[in-house]
């Protein structure tokens, strides 16, 4: 996000999340994002959800089989921060 937009909830925001097969989702920069949406004050989130590799093994467990649930539970409590 640019410095000067309020982190107050009123900017829309597009949320990255995977959380699966122990990958990790590497935060990065893409021209056509920034241009095209940082700039106009929107707000880009990459989540490290539960399930991907970013933490190592236990991580990735924590969203397995029953655990599944977890995950879009991270991406909810994300998308209400």
């Amino acid at each position: 996000r640019r410095k000067d937009v309020p982190m107050d909830g009123s900017n829309p925001t597009l949320i990255d999340a995977y959380g699966g097969f122990e990958h990790s989702m590497i935060p990065h920069y893409s021209g056509g994002v920034g241009a095209g949406w940082l700039e106009r004050g929107g707000i880009k989130v990459i989540a490290n959800i539960r399930g991907g590799g970013e933490y190592g093994p236990s991580w990735h467990k924590a969203a397995l089989r029953e655990k599944r649930h977890k995950c879009f539970e991270d991406v909810d409590a994300i998308a209400q921060a």
